[in-house]
């Protein structure tokens, strides 16, 4: 079979599924079929829905306006800050499609771009150094016309799993408090 025979066929295979909802307003999924309940969708548009959704997973989230007008909201897992940076936005910042979560740490010395090791190869994040030697973590993730709260709540699961993860790769505050905040 042809890829493209098989591409067709994936998508018509697809189309049930995906005919069976239509978006009653924005921020909300219909279920037409069973007539199910309003499955409310979070998107990139409304950085205070993000910060309550944080707060009610139990993170801290503020809320901050650059001079520019972007948006972006700072929270702390453990004892590490992270931020979730709005990205691909109209030019005054009122819808974004895609939000960054990122993560950097503080060396008082350039680390070794081998810290970062095969990080970008093996795991869902992607790491580097900035331009003074300090590693980042960052998860990037299309909210282009919504994702389930379930959705967001586990995706930003996955990133605070993969900033643990990554601190402990770069041996962040690994008996060097003195040395290393975090950014």
């Amino acid at each position: 079979m042809k890829l493209s025979s098989c591409i067709l066929a994936f998508s018509l295979a697809a189309l049930p599924a995906t005919a069976q909802f239509t978006n009653s307003m924005p921020g909300t999924l219909v279920d037409q079929e069973d007539g199910a309940p309003d499955r409310k969708l979070v998107d990139a548009r409304d950085p205070e829905a993000i910060a309550r959704i944080l707060r009610e997973q139990g993170y801290e989230a503020a809320i901050e306006k650059q001079e520019n007008g972007a948006v972006e909201i700072q929270s702390k897992s453990g004892h590490a800050n992270f931020w979730l940076y709005f990205h691909a936005c109209t030019p005054h910042f009122t819808e974004c499609e895609i939000i960054t979560f990122s993560s950097g740490f503080d060396f008082e010395t350039a680390q070794l771009p081998d810290i970062i090791g095969n990080w970008n190869a093996t795991r869902f994040s992607k790491a580097y150094l900035d331009a003074d030697g300090d590693p980042f973590v960052e998860f990037s993730v299309n909210m282009k016309d919504g994702v389930t709260r379930e959705n967001f709540v586990d995706t930003l699961d996955w990133f605070t799993m993969e900033m643990s993860a990554f601190i402990e790769r770069i041996g962040w505050n690994a008996g060097l408090a003195e040395q290393a905040q975090p950014i």
